[in-house]
């Protein structure tokens, strides 16, 4: 037995006997429990997600991955549903396509201290009030037009407000009948020139002299209260660190609790000082030691004068990964290589030193590139009845070779841009032109003078000829196949299952989104859509086939804002999803492609550290730390502003520690061309992770590579 356990039973057991006019319960990603004084928690909840606890007059109300239930006896749980959307993920095995439908992820739940029919949920893009415990719900429209939120909270007193926290936006008020407005005040900002920063809750305090609005920011350390009368919030606690996480708020008698980093906190509102709160960290402690998953919730009544918790976002004091492939993608550090470089002897070679060099154990290379052609002699029949075969690599004879050296080996599988099987069958697999009937390719109109005919029969003309303007198309080398398609994504996992089989340990899938470019792209259709599909259910769909069938780690490629932000925005890439299927996420955080005035902040030559250091950081926790957090590093040069000023391998380096001084779990370079003189040489401890450095000078520009030493 291990020596801390007889003290956590023995704590099971006094919350059991605290609880004893109520009850103690626990949310967790497996169902709810009650602790009722014996060793081990009791299940009387199953088969569902328990995110939050809400105690409403004589009702519990729980947010779940089954939307709002209700209960008032613990014994019998009804859906309180009506009004909320429903999302429809497809599933297909045996070859046989079925229908899933579930509730649309709510963000956030919470009740009217004053009137407790009245609640709050929201959806990644509305907000829902009821009146009635939850049995009708009311669809508001979000204050900002691209998906994004993340909470909620209402009061009836003085008058009714509804508050929202949008991921880009920031916070928002509104009456029921009435239209957001943005709220201002003192809110933080990770970029002093962008809006304000996430507010991760927002709750609303019952007191004798009216509502206290309270909130914190996800990505900050800052706790806020709203002022009525300005319609602004003011800090009321903030510390000096670039990054934080603070959220679940619960204001007591005794002071505001928060969850923060493996603790939680108390705010003494009087003198705006923060502490742990020792005794409620510990009951969170050791109601998560009493899991076999993971914690999500808790509810604690109280007893004998000792005041009642009630907290979620629990991953932030005690995380546990249920996912098996984890720890085999952990911490590995690599470089990408289009697939010719490793087919050809020589160049093989030269990278294979490279790594050694450098000390990186992983190697990214394509099986199926950015045309959708096998760069492998396939065997599956339905990968060879569809695939083309281009400069294959010997795939046996690579992985042996490298496998004998220590190479950890990721095949890129490029899944929604495939020409090869857009022009399959005749386009049945094609993203679809809904205008003109044909399979759909985004162009741009580009302006072009062209000569104007000479009329019929007249004479010849020593002059100029006339010219007119004409628009023409520009088409995009960009060929994209319904993500809707459950052909599609049979075809794709039959390609990572058989390269798994031979050898390789991770697949990683790329384009893993709809099409984003093109004057035309409102003609796009999906005709594989199926009635109550989106965009983020189509990609589930994908991910959710995907991990039943590939018994490897699945890592997926997403563009850095869908890291940065709390939004899949109009590409379908939500982290909050799609991290319950994948056991990595490679974000592109390339400085090169934000705004080059995004966190350019003085000095400006720290940029690079800032992006891949806050948006490491911030992939990290809006996934829950569900999974690995490995960017893809920018390794090349791009003409644009920032980078001409600023490029070279210390540039590269910054970028280098500001993954290690996050999340620290990893990072693969990047350069198409296979140029990697600008990397630094990566020194790691037993876990794979980089333990120190020590860079250039900023700025220098000299060709030499930075070395991070032990």
């Amino acid at each position: 037995m291990h020596a801390s356990t007889p003290r956590i039973l023995a704590f099971l057991l006094s919350l059991g006997a605290l609880s004893a006019h109520g009850q103690t319960l626990v949310g967790a990603s497996d169902g709810l429990y009650r602790l009722d004084g014996s060793s081990r928690p009791v299940r009387i909840l199953s088969g569902v997600e328990v995110k939050k606890i809400v105690r409403a007059g004589d009702s519990y109300f729980f947010l779940t991955s089954r939307g709002v239930l209700r209960s008032r006896d613990l014994s019998s749980f009804e859906e309180r549903n009506s009004g909320i959307p429903v999302k429809t993920v497809k599933t297909f095995a045996g070859g046989v396509k079925g229908f899933e439908r579930e509730i649309q992820e709510l963000k956030d739940l919470e009740a009217d201290p004053y009137d407790p029919a009245i609640l709050v949920t929201c959806t990644k893009d509305r907000v829902y009030l009821t009146r009635d415990a939850g049995a009708s719900w009311k669809s508001l429209p979000s204050p900002a037009p691209q998906p994004g939120m993340k909470a909620v909270a209402v009061t009836s007193r003085p008058e009714l407000l509804l508050f929202a926290s949008h991921s880009i936006k920031g916070p928002f008020v509104r009456t029921e009948a009435g239209a957001w407005r943005e709220i201002g005040g003192d809110l933080g900002k990770s970029d002093p020139s962008a809006s304000a920063d996430e507010v991760s809750d927002i709750v609303v305090e019952a007191r004798a002299d009216g509502p206290a609005v309270w909130a914190a920011n996800s990505f900050l350390p800052r706790l806020y209260r709203y002022d009525f009368a300005a319609a602004a919030f003011r800090v009321q606690y903030k510390e000096g660190a670039e990054f934080a996480a603070f959220d679940s708020l619960q204001p007591r008698p005794d002071g505001l609790l928060f969850v923060a980093e493996g603790a939680v906190m108390r705010l003494d509102t009087a003198r705006g000082t923060a502490t742990k709160a020792s005794a409620e960290t510990a009951e969170v402690l050791a109601a998560a030691s009493g899991l076999g998953s993971q914690l999500e919730a808790i509810y604690s009544p109280g007893a004998a004068g000792k005041p009642a918790l009630n907290l979620s976002e629990l991953w932030l004091a005690s995380f546990r990964s249920d996912k098996p492939y984890r720890q085999a993608a952990d911490g590995r550090h690599g470089i990408y290589l289009q697939t010719g470089f490793a087919v050809r002897p020589e160049t093989r070679a030269s990278y294979d030193r490279l790594m050694t060099e450098r000390g990186l154990d992983t190697v990214v290379v394509d099986l199926k590139d950015d045309y959708g052609r096998l760069r492998f002699e396939p065997r599956d029949p339905l990968v060879k009845a569809i695939g083309k075969t281009v400069n294959p690599l010997d795939v046996e004879g690579f992985t042996g070779e490298m496998k004998a050296k220590g190479r950890y080996l990721v095949a890129r599988i490029v899944v929604f841009k495939d020409q090869r099987l857009y022009e399959h069958l005749g386009g049945a697999y094609a993203v679809w032109d809904g205008r003109e009937g044909k399979p759909w390719r985004g162009y741009e109109l580009e302006e072009r003078e062209v000569p104007v005919p000479a009329p019929e029969g007249a004479p010849p003309s020593t002059a100029a000829p006339a010219t007119e303007k004409v628009m023409e198309r520009k088409y995009y080398g960009e060929y994209w196949v319904d993500p809707y398609s459950e052909k599609v994504w049979e075809y794709n996992v039959a390609i990572a299952r058989e390269i798994i089989a031979r050898g390789f340990d991770e697949v990683q899938f790329d384009y893993i989104r709809f099409p984003t470019d093109g004057t035309n792209l409102d003609d796009a259709r999906f005709r594989w859509k199926d009635e109550g599909m989106d965009m983020e259910s189509a990609l589930m769909s994908f991910l959710s086939y995907a991990r039943a069938n590939i018994a490897a780690p699945i890592s997926i490629d997403i563009y850095g804002a869908n890291g940065w932000y709390r939004s899949g925005v109009r590409t379908g890439q939500d982290v909050e999803l799609l991290a319950r299927y994948v056991d990595v996420i490679c974000p592109m955080f390339y400085p090169s492609h934000f705004e080059q005035g995004f966190m350019g902040f003085e000095p400006a030559v720290m940029r690079p550290y800032r992006i891949y250091r806050i948006g490491t950081l911030r992939n990290s926790y809006i996934s829950r730390k569900r999974v690995v957090v490995r960017p893809y590093v920018q390794a090349f040069y791009l003409n644009v502003r920032y980078d001409r000023q600023w490029y070279s391998p210390a540039y590269v380096a910054l970028e280098v520690d500001g993954v290690r001084d996050a999340s620290n779990e990893g990072l693969l370079f990047w350069n198409n061309s296979g140029r990697y003189d600008d990397i630094p040489v990566i020194r790691r401890g037993e876990d794979r992770r980089i333990v120190s450095e020590a860079r250039k000078a900023p700025g220098a520009s000299s060709g030499a590579s930075t070395t991070i030493l032990d």
